[in-house]
């Protein structure tokens, strides 16, 4: 990999205070790149129903490297009347003849919703649809995506504002999925939610496929609005993506893997036969496959506080 530095900067009106998440698509030869583009005025606003404007904007590049104009793809001042500020997050993809977008919607009555929009052209969009579940699950529904896993149609989002429970919705924000079933742009039925991962540094993760048709996700290795502060900010810099996945549907949920190809990056192999106890100090990063006797019992701890 090599740095070719930032394609897209925050230089136009529209985006002038960030150049948020968002997708692109190749069709035709050119890739097209969908964002948020994010302004917030001075002024005594709370910024979640006053004082911040969003747009979904696009721009077109026929090398991946250099991008040509930036236009407004949808309008803040296009989305339904009953949003405030916060509508961003386009994930943009092909659906038959047409192209279709979801983006990650909050309403002024704080439930997350998605809002579904086709195009023809990739320039005029049009919403098609609104989708949320049935009793209120969250107050905004970030970074949505939706796919298709042997048949089987997923709405992937990340919630905010969804209550604790004993094993679930550990994370200050969540992200899984929920089935989608009927038609993305009418009637439909959402299945309960199910998480990605539990782990607390996992969030907005996106899917796509790869040129051997497999089902990739990447998640943000990283947290919004997290107490417990991250020390590579003090080399300027915060958060990674994690390692690619590979996912699959069996029984109506997503089962996921790590990307086989990351088996490359292996290096020796070490056996080792445990009796009673062992202990291991190092530095590196290394893959454990444990197997266990049948009858027995096992404690796995990691540094002075990971016990399994």
């Amino acid at each position: 990999w090599r740095y070719e530095g930032v394609p897209l900067l925050p230089d136009i009106i529209y985006d002038c205070h960030g150049v948020y998440s968002g997708s692109a698509i190749a069709e035709k030869d050119k890739l097209h790149l969908f964002y948020t583009g994010n302004i917030k005025m001075d002024g005594d606003y709370d910024y979640i129903n006053n004082g911040r404007q969003s747009s979904t904007l696009h721009v077109e590049s026929t090398d991946g490297l250099h991008f040509g104009t930036k236009e407004v793809a949808v309008s803040c001042e296009d989305y339904p009347e009953n949003y405030p500020c916060h509508i961003r997050d386009p994930k943009v993809w092909k659906d038959g003849d047409s192209f279709a977008m979801v983006l990650g919607a909050r309403r002024k009555d704080d439930v997350g919703e998605v809002l579904v929009y086709r195009s023809d052209d990739l320039k005029a969009w049009t919403l098609a649809n609104r989708i949320t579940s049935q009793k209120p699950f969250g107050y905004m529904w970030e970074c949505p995506d939706c796919f298709e896993l042997q048949g089987t149609r997923f709405l992937s989002f990340s919630p905010q504002g969804v209550a604790a429970e004993d094993w679930k919705y550990q994370n200050i924000y969540q992200s899984g999925y929920c089935r989608l079933e009927g038609d993305l742009y009418g009637e439909y039925t959402l299945s309960a939610f199910e998480e990605y991962d539990h782990g607390f540094d996992f969030y907005a993760p996106q899917t796509y496929t790869d040129r051997q048709g497999r089902r990739i996700l990447i998640g943000w290795l990283g947290m919004p609005d997290s107490d417990y502060g991250y020390p590579e900010r003090e080399f300027g810099w915060a958060n990674l993506l994690t390692i690619p996945r590979v996912l699959h549907e069996k029984n109506g949920r997503i089962q996921q893997e790590p990307l086989p190809e990351l088996q490359q990056l292996r290096g020796a192999e070490q056996t080792v036969i445990v009796q009673q106890e062992f202990s291991c100090r190092t530095a590196a990063a290394y893959e454990a496959e444990i197997r266990l006797t049948a009858g027995k019992s096992l404690r796995v701890q990691f540094g002075t506080d990971g016990v399994l």
